[in-house]
């Protein structure tokens, strides 16, 4: 229906000479959205008639909530009574010895609050409760007197209010909008229609609506607005603001027609802060964390719905899809590393949205090898594909393979194998959606002695060898170039003074703002201080620098990463610019790649490349629309912009997986989905990445 506002009609000629029942018709038409067909179905009113008349008691008739004479509540005679001196001193030493369960707070507040006959008897009752406490006192600052006799009021109903209402209601400070006895008598009143018609306000923010408005007519107009759009009129007129009336009202309009047709009810509404800077306008449901989250992308240009999402469940209004994520219960298994309980053995099934047809199933296993899973696909035609393996064989050699296929059809195909004595092989070749192969690569390594190593990329060979000293690697061919880094054990002593200089760099604005511009790096400092010598490495990484590839050595020397450092006081790795720091925990290959992966980014300036940036933001908003929200959320180390940089983590990780498996427990399934639903973005990083080997 079309509502065209004109200025020439006046509400008050219109009753005037339109008489009531037309008034009732007019307003009744415009809150249940009826249109008058002998105009077209567009139904003309004033800014005045429709901004009110509609919200007038009238709209309950049309939504079938009669309001009776008796539903009113008597509130003249006070529901907390006048009492006695008596009386008073006795609730005065009931409190005292009850507020032993007070936390220290709570007893310092207590001490100031005035105490008078009428909120001397709420804070009796919940004087044994942090909470119901805390709810009093915000109470008690704005309103002491009317709005302790509707806590009071909310108290004597607790039960029924929790059963009808929620568990939370009791503690929505909702009596803190009580200042007088006209508030007092209408907020009553609202409490008794929402508990007698629990299941209109059970479900929505009916305490939000109780705080907000001043009359029934008032409050019954937000109800039905919240109920039918799913987002309260304050709500709207922000979103007016910011969009338009025009704009939002497209927004609103397939908000109500998914609710309808798909029959789902959700809380209110909000605009969500777009924490993945994804391409769409995100309005989720405002209480977040549940399973049955309703979260709805809009296309930021054309208001169109690109995709909403309900219990787990995913519909694309792009492809016509919904895929259903079914969480399964998960074994102790002390071989499987979990990285969460709600994903791991997940199973993901695909429908066609208008026919209901089977498209195709998938899930994901832990495997015995750590930070690795196993992947099985089921398509349309019953064909059972094993797209992910992770096996150990009887003499701990490990073999990983993967094929995985991308939104936009691009395939990855992955191949790892190792032994027990570190030999090492690595196949890796991206193929876009029209065959064109983007990246590819083969490489080996393989253990000649215990300080001697051989490695080979794409056709190069590199010659590594340890001695008490030193690492030295020479590359074949061409000019025979090599790359060195001496060997030294590093103090404690050392370790302390990097931290003070790194804690001192934090207290100086003009260090710290060379910093953020890159004109120096925490590393250089370091350097420049004498703290470790130009191209150290840490004796106590020996164990897992063994297993560092020729190329990656290269990469360090032409990345200028001076010196690799292992602190036993840190839980963490951290890339320090020219300089790597590992963690008591992190003495694993993967970590070192990744902390690799950004020294060699900063190198290139690659997460200023605009091209990498275009490639990465438009698989980012592929993936965020191709599963639902419990499984991108997996991923959101490599998808924020805020706290931590998404493009940043990601260009880091994209070397560990082009060089070696995750196998660190925290990571797994974020690495997993990078590397399937990512590899446009994972294929222009490597590529550059070359560039330092």
């Amino acid at each position: 229906m079309n509502i065209r506002f004109n200025p020439n009609i006046k509400p008050l000629k219109l009753l005037k000479n339109s008489g009531i029942a037309m008034l009732i018709a007019a307003g009744g038409f415009a809150a249940a959205g009826i249109s008058d067909k002998k105009t077209n179905n567009v139904f003309y009113t004033s800014p005045q008639t429709a901004g009110t008349i509609a919200a007038l008691g009238l709209c309950r008739i049309a939504a079938g909530l009669k309001r009776k004479n008796d539903d009113k509540f008597e509130i003249s005679n006070k529901p907390i009574r006048e009492i006695t001196e008596e009386e008073f001193q006795s609730l005065k030493a009931e409190i005292e010895k009850k507020k032993v369960n007070l936390n220290a707070n709570n007893k310092n507040i207590l001490n100031h609050i005035p105490l008078n006959d009428y909120n001397i008897q709420c804070i009796a009752k919940i004087v044994d409760s942090n909470k119901l406490f805390g709810c009093l006192y915000n109470s008690l600052y704005f309103n002491d007197i009317n709005s302790a006799k509707f806590f009071d009021y909310m108290l004597r109903r607790k039960d029924e209010i929790k059963e009808k209402l929620g568990d939370e209601f009791i503690f929505s400070n909702v009596h803190r909008t009580v200042t007088n006895q006209k508030d007092l008598d209408f907020k009553i009143e609202l409490l008794n229609y929402g508990l007698k018609n629990p299941e209109t306000c059970g479900n929505v923010w009916f305490a939000d609506i109780m705080r907000n408005s001043r009359n029934m007519d008032e409050a019954v107009s937000m109800l039905m607005h919240l109920k039918k759009y799913g987002v309260l009129p304050e709500k709207r007129r922000e979103l007016n603001n910011k969009y338009g009336e025009s704009f939002t009202s497209k927004l609103l309009n397939e908000i109500s027609y998914v609710k309808e047709k798909f029959n789902i009810d959700f809380e209110d509404l909000q605009e969500y802060a777009n924490s993945y800077r994804e391409p769409y306008i995100i309005i989720r449901t405002a209480k977040r964390g549940a399973d049955n989250d309703t979260i709805f992308r809009f296309d930021p240009k054309t208001a169109e719905l690109i995709t909403f999402e309900n219990n787990n469940k995913l519909y694309n209004l792009k492809n016509n899809s919904v895929t259903i994520l079914t969480p399964k219960k998960i074994k102790k298994n002390k071989n499987a590393f979990l990285d969460s309980k709600k994903l791991l053995r997940a199973e993901f099934e695909t429908f066609d949205l208008s026919y209901g047809s089977f498209i195709r199933k998938s899930g994901y296993n832990e495997s015995k090898i750590r930070g690795e899973f196993e992947n099985t696909e089921i398509t349309e035609a019953g064909k059972v594909y094993k797209n992910g393996l992770a096996e150990i064989d009887k003499n701990k050699g490990e073999h990983i393979e993967k094929h995985l296929t991308s939104p936009d059809g691009t395939v990855t195909d992955y191949i790892f194998a190792n032994d027990k004595k570190g030999n090492r092989y690595f196949y890796y070749k991206i193929t876009d959606e029209n065959g064109k192969v983007l990246y590819e690569t083969t490489k080996n390594f393989k253990v000649l002695s215990e300080n001697h190593f051989q490695s080979s990329a794409d056709g190069i060979n590199y010659d590594i060898v340890f001695d008490e000293n030193k690492v030295r690697v020479k590359k074949s061919g061409g000019n025979n170039e090599t790359a060195e880094y001496k060997l030294k054990d590093f103090t404690k002593e050392d370790y302390k003074n990097l931290a003070e200089e790194i804690r001192q760099c934090e207290q100086t604005p003009i260090i710290l703002q060379k910093l953020a511009a890159g004109e120096i790096t925490l590393g250089e400092i370091a350097l420049d201080k004498k703290i470790f010598d130009k191209y150290t490495a840490d004796k106590r990484l020996i164990k897992v620098l063994k297993n560092l590839s020729g190329e990656e050595w290269f990469a360090l020397k032409h990345a200028e990463v001076y010196a690799l450092i292992s602190d036993n006081e840190k839980g963490t790795a951290h890339s320090l610019g020219k300089c790597i720091q590992l963690g008591k925990e992190n003495l694993l290959l993967s970590i070192i790649e990744h902390e690799t992966g950004h020294e060699k980014a900063r190198a290139l300036n690659l997460n200023d490349d605009e091209k990498l940036k275009k490639i990465y933001e438009k698989e980012k908003a592929l993936f965020t629309t191709s599963l639902p929200d419990i499984a991108v959320c997996q991923a959101g180390y490599f998808l924020r912009n805020i706290i931590a940089n998404g493009l940043s983590e990601t260009t880091a990780e994209a070397n560990l997986i082009i060089n070696a498996p995750s196998k660190w427990k925290d990571t797994g399934s974020r690495t997993m989905f990078l590397q399937q639903y990512f590899p446009k973005t994972i294929a222009y990083i490597a590529n550059r990445y070359k560039e330092l080997a």
